[in-house]
């Protein structure tokens, strides 16, 4: 326990209590949980952001959106996106770890996505309906994205993560601004995040400081932005 605490000090020092106010695990049921990414133009976006900007490049994978919270090391509720709770669900789910070697409470986000599922980008299909996922649930992967209210950086929180024996989407990083043109292309052709079902990529500031700075609005995030 002594290693493991050691393994996870930098982690447990920048983990944030949020207040009942803040805890997206203290919604009402049928309230959204999450913010959107942002969408629209992303030329625009990208112009309001410095050249040498650090963005990180992850798969927007196909799926269900949900969040997992952690106290003294076990699993104590799992919330879908309308902050059902789903625990009894997640925690049949041979891919999310029953338990972890922190006490102090920690509260994860990720997509829950089916093995197997095709990418359909002209369709653009919609997420997969947790409700509805009853039998078969070893079909079904985890993967985990952002830890919330901890003020490590983007790549720092899924490295962690990682470490927790939690599955983190593929990344890719740029300090180019137009390098997303690239990639987005790559995406397209069927060369880029082959391993999940996907509709689009996503591209996200990694610096915790600038996320803070560009906060959120009422519906998403400012620092993410989806592509199609």
């Amino acid at each position: 326990m002594k290693r493991d605490k050691e393994n996870f000090e930098h982690l447990i020092n920048n983990l944030v209590r949020a207040s009942h106010k803040e805890s997206i695990f203290n919604y009402e049921s049928g309230r959204r949980a999450f913010l959107s990414l942002g969408k629209g133009n992303v030329h625009r976006w990208l112009e309001t952001l410095l050249p040498n900007t650090r963005l990180i490049l992850e798969p927007k994978i196909i799926g269900s959106s949900i969040a997992l919270q952690y106290l003294n090391g076990k699993i104590n509720k799992a919330i879908n996106e309308d902050s059902r709770d789903i625990t009894d669900i997640v925690y049949s789910l041979s891919s999310v770890p029953k338990s972890i070697p922190i006490k102090k409470r920690i509260e994860i986000r990720g997509v829950l996505y089916k093995n197997g599922t095709i990418s359909d980008k002209k369709t653009q299909k919609t997420l997969i309906e947790i409700k509805k996922i009853s039998t078969e649930l070893k079909e079904y992967n985890f993967c985990a994205f952002q830890i919330f209210h901890c003020k490590i950086n983007q790549f720092q929180a899924l490295q962690q993560l990682k470490k927790l024996n939690f599955e983190i989407p593929e990344t890719y990083f740029t300090n180019f601004l137009s390098d997303f043109e690239i990639y987005h292309k790559c995406w397209k052709e069927g060369k880029l995040f082959q391993n999940y079902p996907t509709n689009g990529i996503v591209l996200k500031i990694n610096s915790t400081k600038l996320q803070k700075y560009l906060g959120e609005n009422n519906l998403s995030i400012n620092w993410a932005y989806s592509i199609n």
